[in-house]
């Protein structure tokens, strides 16, 4: 369940600023009856201030007995003169925060358009010295900047009418909208996407927007029971980390969310509460991932299938918490009969005389691969928060998080046959095996994760995250040479300055089979363009690979 996952975030953000509307001076005639219209449409918060629930701000709820009091005496004195007044509306809420931060990946960047030197593999198993520019797929493309320098992550705003705690027939919406350099995660529902097999998605600026969540919500009576349904684009109901960066246990994304976990998804979802511990969710949605529609902008095709056939996603989840609430854990399931777009599979695709060779740019399964077949999708996940009552004040938690799938009938084409190794290498197709004689068969997945998060006093906490994730040959990984076994690890600081304004300081390591690739030319323009043949890849790394950042958020 979303709120679930936010809970950490909104407890650390429990406080409201108590800030009044109009107030309670003697004006002039004219904005008293102002006032009170405001007041009569609900009380008037500002819409910067911070409420209990992690920076959402009620814009008719009531702060202050004084005010209140004024309220009525200005409502009574237009009664007096004739004038009706308005009902109260439902509460809309609105909220948002400010994510900046300076990121480092220490890895050889290009820098005043020279093309760093690497140690690249030859065809005979030696090696030499060549030219070439790094990617880093098991990060999100954000995280994985050669390099450093400052971000604009994310400026999230967002609104919603909730639904009410009644059990009654009731609607609401929700809809969160992202700008700034993250807003490009919406791939292919981005700006800069020109929806064809060409397009690198490369937009990463503060311009870019994304309209996250946009759904409509209904409340359905049953018996003593409510039944809540969502219809529209919301988040994807699978794993433990989520898009809004401050939510997270952690700075930077992990290798989870970043490879294996579709961000939204279009559809229906519901939900059931069984009775205060359990809920089951439920939904059918568009196969395509983080897309408006399952098929854009897939190489130009908007439509919803793979190979012709319908391509849906089926979610289930069942949710808990124990009694006392020291507990909460998730179950998630998609299901895909026909397959789904994306993933691609092994590498994306390069393009030389109309011909496809894998084996080129890639960064994360936000980028679609024209390998798929219909053929069954499965994805579990499993996560867990829990927070030992016997620990003095309850300052520590544990989490952990378990993740695998399989994809049937994913097949890579048969590659560049008929050309030895000098040839191959010649023109700058690496890597020579698997890829260059072509496989099929299915693809299988699978990972776990640790989390540890101790609050040292409500200032400072310490965050720690392990995780490690495996992929068989015919690789879900996009963008990595499979197979792959991927290993990271994470430790988080983290100074909460004000109710509002929260600091983190981050670490990270990462290393595993092939883990960087590098490209001549560079990442997003195709080998040919430039008068090269092959696919680009010419040659890979497996770390260890450092990142360290430090991210500033404000909450309003």
């Amino acid at each position: 369940m979303r709120s679930l996952r936010l809970g950490y975030w909104r407890i650390r953000y429990g406080r409201e600023f108590e800030r009044g509307g109009c107030g309670g001076r003697p004006v002039r005639l004219v904005l008293v009856i102002g006032c009170a219209l405001l007041w009569a449409v609900g009380d008037f918060q500002p819409l910067f201030g911070f409420s209990g629930e992690g920076g959402e701000s009620d814009l008719t709820a009531s702060t202050n007995p004084t005010e209140e009091g004024e309220r009525k005496r200005l409502l009574q004195l237009l009664e007096e003169q004739g004038m009706a007044v308005s009902s109260s509306s439902p509460a809309v809420r609105l909220g948002g925060y400010v994510d900046s931060a300076f990121e480092m990946n220490f890895i050889n960047a290009p820098s005043f358009n020279r093309v760093p030197r690497f140690v690249a593999p030859t065809a005979g198993g030696g090696s030499r010295l060549a030219r070439g520019y790094p990617l880093l797929p098991m990060r999100l493309a954000d995280d994985g900047i050669p390099g450093g320098g400052f971000n604009l992550n994310q400026l999230k705003l967002w609104s919603e009418k909730a639904l009410t705690a009644e059990n009654r027939w009731d609607a609401g919406f929700r809809m969160d909208l992202m700008l700034a350099q993250d807003a490009a995660l919406g791939v292919p529902d981005f700006l800069a996407g020109a929806g064809t097999s060409t397009s690198s998605g490369l937009g990463f600026n503060t311009s870019e927007v994304f309209l996250e969540q946009a759904y409509a919500q209904f409340q359905i009576p049953i018996g003593d029971r409510k039944l809540e349904v969502h219809v529209g684009k919301f988040a994807a109901p699978i794993g433990l980390e989520v898009l809004e960066r401050p939510a997270n246990f952690n700075m930077t994304y992990g290798l989870f969310f970043n490879n294996v976990e579709p961000f939204v998804l279009v559809g229906t979802q519901f939900l059931f509460r069984v009775d205060d511990q359990w809920t089951v969710r439920g939904g059918i949605t568009d196969g395509g991932f983080n897309t408006g529609r399952g098929g854009y902008p897939f190489f130009g095709m908007v439509d919803n299938s793979v190979s012709g056939l319908s391509n849906f996603l089926l979610t289930f989840n069942v949710d808990y918490i124990s009694p006392d609430k020291s507990f909460v854990s998730t179950y998630g399931m998609l299901y895909g009969p026909h397959g789904t777009n994306p993933p691609g599979f092994g590498t994306s695709p390069g393009m030389v005389n109309g011909i496809f060779y894998p084996g080129a740019y890639a960064a994360g399964d936000i980028v679609s691969g024209p390998y798929n077949s219909p053929g069954t999708y499965m994805e579990f996940n499993d996560y867990g928060i829990w927070t030992p009552s016997f620990v003095y004040r309850k300052r520590l938690q544990l989490a952990y998080e378990l993740i695998g799938g399989f994809y049937n009938n994913a097949v890579a084409p048969a590659g560049i046959t008929g050309l030895g190794p000098a040839t191959e290498t010649a023109l700058g197709i690496f890597p020579l095996f698997p890829y260059s004689f072509g496989y099929g068969g299915p693809t299988n997945w699978m990972g776990a994760a640790l989390y540890q998060i101790y609050r040292f006093n409500p200032l400072v906490s310490l965050a720690l995250r392990e995780q490690w994730l495996q992929a068989s040959w015919n690789s879900y990984l996009e963008g990595m040479i499979a197979p792959t076994n991927i290993y990271s690890t994470t430790i988080t600081l983290r100074f909460d300055l004000a109710d509002n304004f929260m600091v983190r300081m981050e670490y990270r390591m990462d290393w595993g089979n092939n883990m960087m690739n590098y490209y001549a030319p560079a990442d997003g323009v195709p080998p040919a363009e430039v008068g090269l043949s092959g696919n680009g890849l010419v040659g890979s790394s497996s770390g260890p690979f450092f990142f360290a950042g430090l991210e500033a958020v404000y909450t309003f």
